[in-house]
């Protein structure tokens, strides 16, 4: 036999037990011969099953650790997710967005039904382009085509090369291959950074939440895991986020990834100190307090929760950063109720990004390179994203001066 031939075909199969079995050799494409034994109930399946094997055999050599008929699901958990969890160069935000899109990789989401899901697909087939598109055609309609092209990426770096490192696959399927993401759920999608609210809603909200108990209101749960001081500390962590927010300018991840200790005096100021690990554009900045009553605020939830770990961390375990989704459901819930109790409707669907656009709009005296230097953006994308047009009322009013006066 020559390397790559085997001699299924030229062996009858023999009864063996309750069914049948097929005894055979492959040359592999190294040169060493190996033998073989396939069963199955029926002639046919021993013959297929044979076959199946060569074709691993060959695919992937006779001491493979990994073989092509493994669902992918357990490659992922077993090599791709260590990968990223013990990686040294990712900053914590991108390891957590990885693993996250690694979960809707597999299938793993409490939102939708992920049919083309790959984690118990064969990595034979799960390497395949058809496969690997309609995984992340479904993520993009799911969760948006911003999601599915962190996946593209996931996929590309932390399951695919490393199985072809592994000699299971050959090649990258992806590589060079253009995919035209769905973008319905992301068109439909209104912008939130541009909604301010006006200086006299954020000043009484502002006020509202300095006064605030977060146990006030909140009951024990009657079933599940949560427990009262849970819940108390779930509304705390967005009653304190928020603080920092409003009156700071910082994004809800730099928030959510920010440990006390980047909460110190810089030059003696108050400040937080965003670390380019954190920051969105990956270069650091330091943002004083502009209101002494939210760093007192700040101070007291220091001292309350030990100054360790998380500013806002996982309401169970501050040492452990809060989950995204998680964080993000208790923001909607809580601003959906301040939407009502402070008569602010711009927070019934607006999120936490409209801090920075209601900040930049109220600072608008102040010269744009001061502002983009706080709030960590461009000039740019200060002018698309974080000017409310409707809120800038004072210069309507001196243009309707200027127009009563006769001047132009």
């Amino acid at each position: 036999m020559q390397p790559g031939q085997h001699s299924i075909d030229r062996v009858p199969p023999r009864p063996f037990g309750e069914g049948w079995a097929i005894d055979w050799t492959i040359k592999l494409p190294d040169g060493q011969t190996a033998r073989k034994r396939s069963r199955g109930k029926t002639k046919g399946e021993a013959r297929a099953r044979a076959r199946a094997a060569a074709d691993e055999l060959l695919a992937t050599g006779q001491n493979a650790a990994w073989k092509t008929s493994t669902p992918i699901g357990q490659f992922i958990e077993a090599v791709t997710r260590p990968m990223i969890t013990d990686s040294t160069t990712l900053r914590e935000s991108t390891r957590e967005r990885y693993l996250q899109t690694l979960d809707l990789i597999l299938g793993h989401c409490s939102q939708h039904k992920h049919k083309q899901a790959l984690g118990n697909v064969p990595i034979a087939t799960a390497g395949r382009f058809p496969a690997l598109e309609g995984s992340l055609q479904e993520i993009a309609r799911t969760h948006g085509a911003g999601t599915a092209r962190h996946a593209r990426a996931v996929l590309t770096k932390y399951v695919i090369r490393p199985l072809v490192r592994e000699g299971v696959l050959a090649g990258n399927p992806l590589a060079g291959e253009r995919i035209d993401l769905d973008r319905s759920l992301t068109d439909t999608k209104t912008s939130r950074g541009g909604v301010a609210i006006s200086e006299t809603d954020h000043a009484r909200l502002l006020d509202g939440l300095l006064a605030m108990d977060p146990a006030d209101g909140v009951e024990a749960p009657k079933r599940g895991p949560a427990t009262l001081g849970v819940r108390v500390a779930r509304r705390q962590n967005v009653r304190i986020a928020t603080l920092i927010q409003m009156t700071m300018g910082l994004r809800i991840g730099e928030v959510r990834t920010l440990t006390w200790d980047r909460v110190c005096d810089v030059s003696g100021i108050p400040s937080i100190a965003v670390p380019s690990e954190i920051a969105k554009n990956k270069t650091s900045r330091v943002v004083p307090f502009l209101d002494s009553r939210v760093l007192e605020a700040v101070e007291a939830h220091r001292e309350e929760c030990g100054g360790e770990g998380y500013v806002i961390g996982t309401p169970t375990d501050r040492s452990k950063i809060w989950n995204k989704d998680n964080a993000q459901k208790a923001i909607k819930e809580a601003y959906q109720e301040w939407a009502e109790v402070y008569g602010i409707p711009e927070l019934r669907d607006a999120r936490s990004h409209v801090w920075r656009a209601t900040l930049n709009t109220m600072y608008l005296e102040v010269p744009e390179v001061a502002r983009t230097a706080y709030f960590g953006h461009t000039a740019p994308v200060s002018r698309e994203h974080y000017t409310d047009l409707a809120q800038v009322g004072p210069m309507l009013i001196a243009a309707e001066q200027r127009r009563s006066k006769g001047t132009h």
